[in-house]
This record gives C-alpha cells, structure tokens and sequence, in this order.
C-alpha cells in the first residue's frame, strides 16, 4: 500500500501526472468514488480539465492508477521492511505489517481511503484482491525465510502464522484508537505466537 498517505505518488517520470495522482488522491479520499469529479481533480491537482483528460481520458482510469499507486507504495514498504536487515524476526513483521495497513489508522483521510479501496469492486475489479493476496504471499514467505528456529512447526508453519496475524491486522485497522496501538497490538500478537513456539 505505501509508508506515508500524503507522500506524492510517484508512478511515472511524469511529474504532472505524479502531481495529479497526488491530488486525485486527497480528493478521492475525502470524498469518494461517485461523489468526486474530474474538474475537483483538475483544480486540485492545478491544471486545466482539458489538460486531466488528455492524462486520463475518464474517473475510472484515474481513480484505478490512484488506487494501483496506493497498493503499490504499501507493498513496496512492507518488503522494505522485511528487508531492513537492522530489525530483528519480531521487529520486522510488526514494521511489515505496520507499513502495509498502519497507515490507515489514526486519520480521517486514510480512514476514509481504506473505506473507499474496501468497497470500490464495481471500479477495481479484483485489484484490491489481488494485492491482497499478493501482500499475504509475501508475508507467508518472509515469515518461512527469516523465522529464527523453533518458530515454525509442522503443526504451526509460515502460512499459518501468516493468516493469524494478517486477520488480526484487518480487525485491528478498524478498531485501533491510533497507529501506536495497531503496532502495540501486532507487537504482542507476534510476541505470544513466539513464546508459544519457543
């Protein structure tokens, strides 16, 4: 999804398309699929409504680039978390898991972003889906390469581990009063799967 909701999109070397996606964005979040229009992005985004259709010829294709962006940047900075090699098994699952729906916890607009990706099927097809499912393969698999020994078990194996705590992520994201509880929560979950095993 991405590690921060107001960092501009970077998804071409275009920068006035990166501007717009950036903008489309904010504008989409705060006020949804339907009730947003190209001339609220154009103005936004400080470009003409002419000059929007020539980057984009209609809603559809640009709130589908809008979202494929903020599913992007989240998935890249989870594998960057998985990758930071400073962070221990623990640390980096929670900053994984942290980096991929944290982010929508604590404001509104993210709120209401996560709410709008949830229930945009009828515009995205199955992309939320598919990365979905894409973030859950990936989680599945740093789980089996970076799990200290013992972790796992025949009984408790990666993706088992993996779909307890994706499910206590999407409860969580909903239910977390700010990021630091998400975190704290995802903390002590991976903290009770390791002591479990060890």
């Amino acid at each position: 999804m991405l590690s921060n909701m107001n960092d501009p999109v970077v998804e071409s070397a275009d920068p006035k398309r990166a501007a717009v996606l950036a903008a489309a964005l904010t504008v989409f979040g705060r006020h949804g699929f339907q009730k947003t229009s190209m001339e609220a992005v154009a103005k936004a985004a400080a470009i003409s409504r002419p000059g929007l259709y020539l980057l984009f010829p209609n809603k559809e294709q640009l709130y589908r680039a809008t979202m494929q962006g903020v599913l992007e940047r989240a998935q890249g900075a989870m594998e960057a978390c998985f990758s930071d090699e400073t962070l221990g098994f623990q640390e980096r699952i929670v900053a994984a898991l942290d980096a991929l729906m944290g982010q929508y916890v604590e404001t509104q607009v993210a709120r209401d972003l996560n709410e709008l990706l949830e229930n945009s099927e009828p515009q995205l097809g199955s992309m939320f889906h598919d990365y979905q499912e894409r973030a859950r393969a990936t989680i599945t698999t740093r789980i089996a390469l970076l799990a200290p020994p013992g972790v796992l078990t025949p009984e408790l194996g990666a993706e088992d581990v993996m779909d307890i705590l994706f499910a206590a992520a999407l409860t969580w994201k909903q239910t977390s009063a700010t990021r630091a509880e998400f975190r704290d929560r995802i903390r002590r979950a991976v903290t009770l799967i390791y002591r479990a095993a060890n």
